[in-house]
């Protein structure tokens, strides 16, 4: 052979397992070779229907993922119900024509592999699978015409040859498996897979075939398809480990961990010697949750080999032991590894040290800790740190201190982690200098750490410096902007933690403004959140827990600051969007308190409405509830619907209730309905007829109504009106307030005589002064300077009496009683 000529690909023969096995043509052995097949054919065995092609499957735009698709929904279909694919035009090839023509050039090791696809299969193989009959010998030709052009690149040729090939018999896998070279060589992967797929269903017993599916299945990312295609391959050959280690992965991959705990189970049970199976297996059973299957396939395993040590499957058990707790098993387990006159090595003896610490040896466990020194602390990072968290989880601040140490100036980088560590131990021993100072060098390199930056300003608030801890939480000068912490920052400084802590520096040093400006925002976008009447499209509430006490305070805190700087109208809106579902009856008996103040103050009174309006209800016998919901009624412009309705259903709710009846009622003086006015005021006097300022309501009413121009019997209802205040002057026992308001009703009459006679009669008497009362939830701050005197009358009824002798024609007795009772 020419040293020069190029090296041929490898025949199809050499390539695979399907190739056809010498066999001697014996009709009475062909014959036994289809019964045994006949016993042995699988129950998936795959056939294409008669007169389907499966090249019709192949299309120009489709992807091999596409074609391989429509074969398997194929596959799927029982085969009764399997149709053929629309016929596509093709041109034939003359197989024999092709072989005459390109017989010439083919070496002698050719011919023998010619020779070879001419014959039949061995009887110990069978038949071909996919076919009943013995191979057509025109068919053995025109394979290997093909397996010829192949072997000689004429890879075209053998595409047509074993077209024709497929078309007279679609269900012989040696056809497909040729194609599947050929594509291979010519670079199409695409249908060298789809062919692959062809002759892997047709020799579903040919593991190999599915393994080179799988991969190619993970190479184009189809992970439900890989692992049809791994299973397949695993029944194929339900002894090969290699397989199922295939599928673990994948269902480890895909998350599915408690699949892939009992897939790399069952390579341990094929191969008990492959320990990273079992280990596999223990690690995906603890991370889905089952501890006690993991910690017992290990137990079960250490069991089966009692004169043999695997350091490895301890340390793992002994991990997963200590996690829930079980110190002392893990120390057993640790003890009984080891071997008569070796040590330990050092993991275990790290492992069976902190086991010691949290069962209180710390004697023991520092015999164990020895081997770990400063100068091998860079090649034991992990056991140092371990070690070191431990016993600061222990509250052994000082030893952890020293483990956390060794690594200071060891590494070139900044370790934030650690310096972080050593702070808290620091904090814990309770040296605030030290752990200010390395809580500020964990944050040069752990920036976004919040608890961190919460931690450091506690201190720096213990050590008298708030504005340094207010520095350290405020947001950087650049952050309005976003470009400069848009992608290595996580906005550290707008996590509700940091500025909750603002809060309450701000509180602490008096700094209300701040206080307002920080907690203002927070507390009403978390309010806004948790009101059902508002539709958010991200309902994330930055404050979720505010039936707690913290956040109810904030809440409490941030009214009382912006009532302090006189923003009554914000103070409402926090309130009224609280939600008192999550309260208790304490906690939403004071925030009603406080929002009836705040309903007192505020510009608007529609806003204090609501407030007490909601207040009511719960008190409706209690006259300071009705004192409350009426002075801030008052204030209402023009007549407001809502109250009118409100009002409405109170009195139908509390038939026996005065204060909405007189509230109603005054409603009605108030626009100049004094007949209606008086029928309500009558109302309340059935109910309370001892009641003086129902008395005098009435008794002003029916006065006021016999003013008018429609009523006919007008003395008549001023004698009634006069009736009635002479009854509050009964009951208030002939106070001066009484008196006065008898000489007012006869002065408004016209009946001056009487009237003076009740002017002087008050101007008789001196009343002491009185505190003015205030309502339960008025604001206390507001300091009142009256001058003396100022519950007395007399100046009233003197200036009342003087327009009357006035008016009479007494000018200088008029003088002189202003002159002795109105002079300053």
């Amino acid at each position: 052979m020419d040293q020069n000529q190029e090296e041929e690909p490898p025949t199809a023969m050499e390539d695979g397992d399907n190739s056809i096995d010498d066999v001697e043509d014996d009709g009475e052995n062909e014959e036994e070779v289809e019964e045994e097949e006949e016993d042995t054919v699988d129950e998936d065995e795959f056939m294409f229907r008669e007169g389907t092609n499966p090249l019709d499957f192949l299309h120009d735009n489709d992807s091999g993922v596409q074609m391989c698709q429509k074969l398997l929904d194929y596959n799927a279909l029982p085969n009764k119900k399997r149709k053929a694919p629309e016929q596509s035009h093709r041109e034939g090839t003359s197989s024999k024509k092709a072989r005459e023509d390109d017989i010439s050039g083919v070496c002698p090791a050719d011919m023998i592999e010619i020779m070879n696809f001419e014959q039949t299969r061995s009887k110990k193989r069978g038949r071909q699978k996919g076919s009943k009959k013995k191979l057509d010998e025109k068919l053995s030709q025109m394979l290997g015409d093909a397996n010829l052009h192949y072997a000689n690149r004429r890879y075209d040729m053998a595409i047509s040859v074993l077209h024709e090939v497929v078309r007279l018999n679609p269900n012989l896998p040696e056809s497909f498996r040729i194609l599947g070279l050929v594509y291979s060589a010519i670079g199409d992967y695409e249908k060298e897979m789809f062919f692959t797929l062809i002759t892997a269903l047709l020799t579903p017993k040919d593991s190999s075939l599915w393994e080179r599916l799988f991969e190619w299945s993970i190479e184009q990312g189809d992970i439900g398809q890989a692992n049809d295609y791994i299973s397949k391959a695993i029944k194929a050959d339900p002894e090969n480990s290699r397989f199922r280690i295939y599928r673990a992965r994948l269902l480890a991959e895909s998350q599915d961990y408690q699949k892939a705990a009992a897939a790399y189970e069952q390579v341990d049970q094929l191969c008990r010697e492959n320990v990273d199976a079992l280990k596999a297996a223990a690690k995906l059973y603890h991370k889905c949750g089952q501890v006690e299957r993991s910690i017992c396939i290990l137990e079960d395993y250490l069991k089966s080999i009692p004169d043999r040590v695997n350091a490895s499957v301890v340390d793992l058990l002994g991990g997963i032991l200590m996690e829930i707790k079980a110190h002392d098993r893990a120390l057993r387990y640790i003890e009984q590894s080891q071997v008569v006159g070796e040590e330990l090595p050092l993991n275990l003896k790290v492992k069976a040290g902190i086991c010691h610490v949290h069962l209180g040896n710390m004697e023991m466990a520092q015999v164990f800790f020895n081997d770990l020194k400063s100068e091998n602390a860079s090649k034991h990072v992990e056991l140092i740190t371990e070690v070191a968290d431990s016993l600061m989880g222990h509250g052994h601040y000082n030893s952890a201190l020293n483990y956390f140490k060794m690594f200071e100036g060891n590494s070139k980088k900044e370790n934030g982690l650690l310096y972080l560590k050593i702070a808290k131990c620091y904090q814990s021993l309770g040296e605030r200098k030290q752990a200010i100072i390395y809580f500020y060098k964990a944050l040069e390199t752990l920036q976004d750490d919040v608890e961190a930056r919460i931690s450091l300003a506690s201190l720096l608030v213990e050590e008298g410096k708030e504005k340094e801890a207010i520095s350290l939480l405020s947001p950087p000068k650049d952050s309005d902007s976003g470009e400069a912490h848009s992608e290595k920052s996580h906005r550290w400084w707008v996590d509700v933690r940091i500025k909750l802590k603002l809060c309450n520096i701000f509180q602490i040093r008096g700094m209300l403004n701040d206080f307002v400006d920080v907690s203002f925002p927070l507390v009403h976008e978390s309010l806004r959140v948790a009101t059902p009447r508002q539709q958010k499209p991200n309902p994330e509430s930055p404050l979720c827990n505010l039936h707690k006490d913290e956040e109810y305070q904030l809440i409490v805190d941030l009214c009382n600051a912006l009532a302090s700087s006189q923003r009554y109208r914000e103070a409402l809106e926090i309130i009224n969007l609280t939600p008192r579902t999550s309260l208790s009856a304490e906690k939403n008996e004071k925030l009603q308190s406080l929002g009836i103040q705040m309903a007192y103050n505020t510009t608007d009174p529609k806003q204090g409405f609501y407030c007490v309006k909601s207040n009511v209800p719960q008190h409706a016998q209690s006259v300071a509830a009705w004192n409350s919901y009426y002075k801030v009624i008052s204030r209402l412009e023009n007549r407001d619907t809502g109250h009118v309705k409100f009002l409405h259903n109170m009195q139908v709710s509390f038939v026996d209730c005065v204060p909405p009846i007189l509230i109603s009622a005054h409603q009605f003086t108030r626009f100049s309905h004094h007949q209606d006015a008086a029928r309500k005021y009558l109302e309340a006097y059935k109910l309370s007829p001892e009641n003086p300022l129902v008395n005098l309501c009435v008794g002003t009413a029916l006065i006021n109504l016999a003013l008018g121009f429609r009523l006919k019997n007008k003395h008549r209802c001023v004698v009634q009106g006069l009736a009635f205040l002479y009854n509050n002057l009964k009951i208030c026992g002939n106070s001066q307030e009484s008196l006065f308001n008898i000489a007012r009703a006869y002065h408004h009459v016209g009946l001056v005589t009487l009237a003076a006679i009740y002017y002087e009669k008050v101007i008789a008497i001196s009343e002491r002064d009185y505190p003015i009362p205030k309502l339960p939830n008025e604001n206390i701050d507001v300091i009142e300077n009256h001058k003396p005197g100022y519950c007395n009358l007399r100046r009233e009824a003197a200036y009342n009496l003087h327009l009357i002798y006035k008016r009479s024609g007494a000018v200088d007795l008029a003088r002189q009683v202003l002159k002795d009772y109105c002079s300053v």
